[in-house]
């Protein structure tokens, strides 16, 4: 099943039958593994499902508390515990307060809100997710440098980093990451009609730079990330994929306008953990740089 369509399900389950409903019920029938649908729940939304799950609980389980007088028991009952002491455990451990505590209690709560998907999130049946904000350490990477027109980019790309993991990855001594994939954009002068590509892998330092390769070193930059998941292969990111990635990733990033600007234009690259391919879905992140706007 499509990841888009398999979390939107599951989403839509959990608001349905918050209370009460176990988590291998709101797993049931979705075609897919526990396994896998837990893995692709935690790259998609950067939480555990059974977290999200429990945070969900508690708080419909707070809106009760606090607007009528049911006993605790009767609360912690009704969201799927079997114990009062345990509910009041893992109140406490949500919210700072117990459930008594609570309800006395003058202070604003913060809870976790539903998580929601929308089409915006679809790329092909398949989902891109974010934005985020994440600072970036510097790193370093040795690959196979490719000067590639823009216009062909969703098609050039994509090949020469097949080539590059299947024929050349090897060569690159002493990876941090044996198995991740790094392809990087730069761009020289934005008014050009092409870019350098460099299909590479992550190194301690730049000191071994192989006959035929390139070094370079990503600076410690505040980025935008996104993070697509994938039915297929990742060895299947092809042009049409590529296209509605980028498009989708530039309607995010668009909504978004005004807050930060999407500095693309200097650098972005994407990174893929091969060893996160399970058989049924791939994972890729996208990262550029931004500058925030404060004003």
């Amino acid at each position: 099943m499509e990841p888009y369509k398999i979390l939107s399900l599951l989403l839509s389950r959990i608001e349905e039958h918050v209370s009460g409903t176990r988590e291998t019920e709101y797993l049931a029938d979705l075609q897919v593994s526990n396994v896998h649908l837990r893995r692709i729940f935690k790259f998609a939304f950067g939480v555990p499902l059974q977290s999200y799950i429990r945070s969900r609980k508690l708080a419909v389980s707070l809106e009760t508390l606090m607007q009528t007088e049911k006993r605790v028991l009767d609360i912690a009952l009704e969201c799927g515990y079997e114990h009062e002491q345990t509910y009041i455990r893992a109140f406490k451990r949500e919210y700072g307060l117990t459930p008594g505590e609570c309800r006395i209690s003058d202070s604003n709560i913060q809870v976790t809100p539903p998580l929601h998907l929308f089409p915006k999130n679809n790329v092909c049946g398949n989902l891109v997710y974010g934005p985020d904000m994440v600072m970036i350490p510097s790193f370093h990477l040795i690959g196979q440098k490719y000067r590639i027109e823009i216009a062909e980019s969703p098609t050039e790309a994509p090949e020469v980093a097949k080539q590059f993991w299947w024929n050349k990855r090897h060569k690159v001594p002493n990876p941090v990451e044996p198995n991740i994939y790094y392809g990087l954009t730069r761009t020289d002068d934005p008014s050009l009609s092409w870019t350098y590509y460099l299909p590479s892998m992550r190194v301690k330092n730049l000191n071994d730079i192989p006959d035929g390769f390139t070094g370079d070193t990503v600076p410690a930059s505040l980025c935008v990330g996104f993070r697509y998941i994938g039915n297929h292969h990742y060895q299947e990111i092809d042009e049409l994929r590529a296209k509605a990635l980028y498009h989708a990733i530039d309607r995010l990033a668009e909504e978004h306008k005004g807050k930060y600007e999407l500095l693309d234009s200097e650098f972005f690259f994407e990174k893929i953990d091969t060893d996160a391919y399970d058989g049924e879905y791939c994972q890729m992140e996208w990262f550029a740089p931004i500058r925030v706007n404060y004003t």
